[in-house]
Parts: structure tokens; C-alpha cells; sequence
């Protein structure tokens, strides 16, 4: 599977800390760092295609998302395929929620105002902004990320890699949504327990926007700019990031330059999400293939110089990911040459 095994020539493997932005070793090695025969233990790469994931709220309109990866900092991964609109409200009073929509169209209200969102849209919902959401016709598939710290766009530029006027859209007030009642209210914690409210009126009826600030946005993934180092190549730019740092999300779609060296990150587990092609990223070519490196596991990854183009976005978090039991038995063991299926598992 590893196109640059080559012993007459040493390969270069990196040892880094806080990302690229701190301290670093370079050494050569004749052996390739990222190979291993088996592994045992959850300390494991992993990828799974998130349509193999069947979420509760699936097929029924009272469930919520499904967790696909939690950890002990409260940074989760969860899934939605809803085929109605939720019949209820929800409040999450821990963490701030980034809702990538994979497939389907999907409004979003709120009780800071409305927005439709569609295809490869990220749509930043932050702590204790109630909300619901459904799709406007047929199905929707989203994968959700929560992190108790804020979350803010933070490009390394106040300008071009995202235009903010232009494509960066806010909720709006949607005045046809009324105040009648009852409605629930579901106060959701990070471990997932619920505290159900049983309101009058509907939370998400509002009057107007008395403020230019408005905390829930959404951006297009095909609207980050990329930025390219040719021709060894670079490492990818944040765009987001939470206010601690404990979750950092780069657009890892296709760009010019050379393949990194093998990488040990030190600090932080390695999550890619694959959005779709044409061009294949490695050993994912399946729309919605989501890998998983988890800190300090050597890996090299596939080249992102793909003249076909494909979309992807990386998220490195501090927090050690574990999959849930329902996310492992839909997943498979990954090499972390190129992120194909690993070979111990190939039958």
C-alpha cells in the first residue's frame, strides 16, 4: 500500500508538537514508520463511511443524533439522517456544535434566527442556542462536532482565505414560525443526559434582531481558499479553531505541492472526513469516508496534489477519540500509508 517504500533511498519521518507550531525532530529512517502487522487495543486507526452508520433519528423523528466518537475533554462526533423535521427543541448548555452537512438540504431554526443550509455547508450552532432541524425534502446526512470550548473562524488572514461579507451567511429572523404551543425543550449535557422542558409556546418564535451580531453562521466548504507550497509542499491552514485549541479544522481538499514526510503528532488525534470527489484522496474515494489517526500513531497519508480534485477537511483535536461500539462494528482497521483498508483485514 506505501507508493514511497524505496531502500535505496531513507525516508524522512517527523516528529512535531502543538501541531507545526512548536518544537520538532526530523530524522531518517530505512524502515517505513507507518507499517504494522496487527494491532490490539483502541489506541487504533480506523475509517468508516458514515452512510454504513444507521443514526437513531433515522427512522425516528424523537431521537436525536447519533454519537460516533466521544473522549474525556467532551469533544464528540455524531451523525443525523433525518427524514423529518425534529418534533422538538434542543439546547446544548455544554458545547458549541458544527454541523457539516454531507447530503440533502436542511433548515436550521433557532432562537437566533433561521438559515437553509445545503450541501458541504458548515453551520456553527454555539452553547445554549436552541435549535432544531430537518430536511427541506427527502433525507439529509450531517456529521457534528461538539467541543465545550467556543468556537470561532480564525483564518490566518483577516483576508483571503475566507470572504467574510460574501460567504460567510447569518440567521435570519423567520417570522412565520409561531408562538403556539406546547413544545419540548431538551437541555442536553455533554454526556448526553437530557432534562426535558415542556413549554407553552414554541422558543423559536421571534420578533427581530436587535443586534448586527448574530452567533449562528454558516460557511461553505468550497468557499475556503487553500493554500498551496510547491514544490515540497506544507502543511494545510486552519480556518476554525475553538478558543482553547482543543479543536483545530483545516480544509484538506486537493492543492498542489509535494507529499509531506511520515508524522508523528504528538498532540493531537487526526480526524479526515472525505466529502466526495471526482479525484480519489488515497485509499478513499467513497463520498463521506471518515479516517481517524489518533495521536502518536506514525503516519503519512495520501498526497493532496490530485488533478481531479476532491473534497475533504481535517479536524485535530487534543482530546483521544474512541469510537462508540455501534461506529467500530460500521468501521474498519486503516494502514496510515495511504488510509486504505489495512491489509490484516483486506478479506
Amino acid at each position: 500500500m506505501s507508493d514511497n517504500k524505496n531502500n535505496n533511498a531513507p525516508i524522512m519521518q517527523l516528529w512535531t508538537r502543538e501541531g507545526f507550531a512548536g518544537p520538532l525532530s526530523l530524522v531518517s529512517r530505512s524502515t517505513y514508520g507507518p507499517d504494522f502487522l496487527s494491532v490490539q487495543g483502541p489506541h487504533a486507526p480506523r475509517r468508516c463511511v458514515i452512510e454504513g452508520l444507521v443514526p437513531q433519528d433515522q427512522s425516528d423523528a424523537d431521537a436525536l443524533p447519533s454519537v460516533v466518537a466521544t473522549s474525556k475533554l467532551g469533544v464528540r462526533l455524531l451523525t443525523s439522517a433525518r427524514t423529518q423535521p425534529m418534533p422538538f427543541t434542543v439546547r446544548n448548555v455544554e458545547a458549541d456544535e458544527l454541523h457539516f452537512i454531507q447530503a440533502g438540504q436542511v433548515k436550521f431554526d433557532t432562537d437566533a434566527g433561521s438559515l437553509i443550509a445545503d450541501e458541504g455547508d458548515f453551520v456553527c450552532i454555539p452553547r445554549s442556542v436552541a435549535y432544531r432541524f430537518g430536511p427541506t425534502g427527502g433525507a439529509m446526512r450531517s456529521l457534528i462536532m461538539e467541543t465545550p470550548s467556543a468556537l470561532n473562524l480564525t483564518p490566518p488572514g483577516p483576508v483571503g482565505m475566507i470572504n467574510f461579507s460574501r460567504d460567510v451567511k447569518l440567521a435570519a429572523i423567520d417570522l412565520d414560525i409561531v408562538s403556539t404551543g406546547p413544545m419540548s425543550l431538551l437541555l442536553k449535557t455533554a454526556d448526553g443526559e437530557i432534562t426535558r422542558y415542556m413549554l407553552a409556546h414554541d422558543p423559536l418564535s421571534l420578533g427581530g434582531q436587535m443586534t448586527s451580531s448574530v452567533p449562528v453562521w454558516k460557511l461553505n466548504l468550497s468557499n475556503i481558499q487553500l493554500h498551496a507550497y510547491e514544490p515540497h509542499g506544507g502543511p494545510p491552514s486552519m480556518f476554525l479553531s475553538s478558543r482553547d485549541g482543543e479543536a483545530l479544522v483545516f480544509n484538506l481538499s486537493a492543492r498542489s505541492g509535494g507529499r509531506p514526510p511520515v508524522h508523528v503528532n504528538a498532540d493531537f488525534d487526526e480526524l479526515v472526513f472525505y466529502v466526495r470527489g471526482p479525484g480519489a484522496w488515497g485509499g478513499c474515494d467513497e463520498p463521506g469516508t471518515l479516517t481517524w489517526v489518533p495521536k502518536g500513531v506514525p503516519h503519512h497519508g495520501p498526497s493532496e496534489a490530485v488533478p481531479e480534485g476532491y473534497q475533504a477537511w481535517l479536524l485535530e483535536t487534543r482530546a483521544t477519540m474512541r469510537f462508540t461500539p455501534e461506529a467500530l462494528a460500521a468501521s474498519e482497521l486503516m494502514e496510515t500509508g495511504n488510509y486504505f483498508r489495512h491489509p490484516s483485514v483486506s478479506g
